[in-house]
């Protein structure tokens, strides 16, 4: 499910493809994963989330670059911060976060894919 966030770009858990906002590659924004479709009532995000990426479309030879910084676990336990930065334009970036759950036999991932353009 798509949500509106103030850092303007988020994801959530359902069976679509997730695409967030156009990126410009001179901007810095903050990615939203919404996990809580995955949890159950009582369960919540644990651990360190590990932000991967891969290209859905273009070439650039050092994807994770786009990167800028660690992820993080929001108050609620239940969405997941990406930072982000830079990228080439006229390229979508696939990125998929994996992240531990209080439930220690469910671990969630989600995708997205972030189109940048000039």
């Amino acid at each position: 499910m798509w949500r509106s966030t103030p850092d303007r770009n988020s994801c959530g858990d359902d069976m679509t493809t997730h695409r967030f906002d156009v990126k410009d590659p001179s901007e810095k924004v903050t990615l939203t994963f919404d996990f809580s479709a995955g949890l159950g009532s009582a369960e919540t995000l644990s651990g360190a989330p590990v932000a991967t990426v891969s290209m859905a479309f273009g070439s650039d030879l050092a994807p994770s670059s786009i990167l800028n910084g660690s992820t993080s676990i929001d108050p609620t336990l239940k969405l997941v911060f990406v930072p982000v930065q830079a990228g080439v334009a006229d390229c979508d970036y696939v990125l998929k976060v994996v992240t531990q759950t209080s439930n220690a036999s469910k671990v969630l991932a989600l995708s997205a894919i972030l189109p940048v353009r000039a």
